[in-house]
């Protein structure tokens, strides 16, 4: 088995709709870290849910306000992905990366 670190979400900057920011492809996939920073100059809503494949999407973030220039951990995206398995998020404004291994 061959275990691939990968930047899952290299960078993108969400919306105040939910879309989605990540499929999970072939394999198992494990989300080891997160990090979203706000760069406005208002405290913006973060809501992040996850949609397992074939499932509907549950919220595992409901809606974290992230200060005007802070940033957050998000420590909740630490998760098991498998094959078409989305992570869902908006927070108009905010920037998200996602970092991960790729089992196969």
């Amino acid at each position: 088995m061959a275990v691939v670190a990968q930047s899952l979400v290299k960078g993108t900057t969400l919306t105040g709709d939910s879309s989605s920011v990540y499929t999970a492809g072939a394999g198992t996939t494990v989300v080891s870290g997160a990090v979203v920073a706000n760069p406005t100059g208002a405290a913006v809503s973060l809501t992040v849910s996850i949609q397992r494949s074939g499932g509907s999407a549950l919220e595992i973030i409901p809606a974290r306000a992230i200060a005007a220039g802070g940033t957050d951990l998000v420590p909740e995206l630490a998760r098991v992905l498998t094959a078409g398995d989305v992570i869902i998020a908006s927070g108009n404004g905010l920037n998200l990366v996602v970092d991960g291994y790729m089992l196969s």
